[in-house]
C-alpha cells in the first residue's frame, strides 16, 4: 500500500468542499495570517526594547520574575503573553504600553 502525504490528502478533500467553506477556509486563513504578523511585530520590537537597554533574555527574565523561555518565545512570534505579562515587560524596559490608531486607519475617540 502506498503511503501518501498530508497534502495530497488534503488536496483531495478541499475538492468536496462547497463554495461557502472555500470562502470560510480563505477568511479564517487571511485572519491567522494578520496574528501571526502582529505577535512577528511584537516579539520584534520587545526584543529590540530589550536589546537597547543592554539587557539579555536572562536578565529581562530575573527583573521581570518571567521565565526565559517565555520571552524567547514571545520575541520569536511565538508566544501570547497576557497583559500582565506585557507590563510586566515594559516596566522592566522603562516603557508603556500605548493604543495607537494603526496607518491609514481612523481614530477612535474614547
Amino acid at each position: 500500500m502506498a503511503t501518501r502525504s498530508f497534502r495530497d490528502i488534503a488536496t483531495k478533500n478541499r475538492e468536496k468542499w462547497s463554495a461557502s467553506a472555500h470562502n470560510l477556509a480563505q477568511r479564517l486563513s487571511a485572519q491567522l495570517e494578520a496574528e501571526t504578523t502582529a505577535q512577528e511585530a511584537l516579539g520584534r520590537q520587545l526584543a529590540e526594547a530589550r536589546k537597547l537597554a543592554h539587557l539579555t533574555q536572562p536578565q529581562l527574565a530575573q527583573q521581570t520574575g518571567l521565565q526565559q523561555a517565555d520571552i524567547s518565545r514571545i520575541e520569536h512570534g511565538l508566544g501570547n503573553p497576557t497583559r500582565d505579562t506585557l507590563l510586566k515587560l515594559a516596566d522592566a524596559l522603562g516603557m508603556e504600553i500605548v493604543l495607537r490608531p494603526k496607518e491609514g486607519e481612523t481614530k477612535v475617540q474614547i
